[in-house]
């Protein structure tokens, strides 16, 4: 689960882009396929985000470690 305020709005709006995106892809274009695409884009996008912040952070306590001993 996100930890940072940041990283919850950033799920909370890609949460609400995928079901806008999604209910826009069945209900006009009719096309289930379309949206559901873009929903996996989007999944891809915060998991790469997450997978960078995790980066940042391991980068952050391993610094703070060195400059400890």
């Amino acid at each position: 689960m996100p930890s940072d305020p940041d990283d919850e709005q950033l799920l909370v709006g890609l949460a609400i882009a995928g079901i806008v995106i999604l209910a826009y892809s069945v209900l006009v274009a009719q096309q289930l396929l379309l949206g559901a695409s873009v929903v996996v884009w989007l999944l891809g996008l915060y998991l790469l985000w997450r997978f960078i912040r995790a980066h940042e952070r391991i980068a952050a306590a391993l610094e703070a470690r060195n400059r400890d001993e």
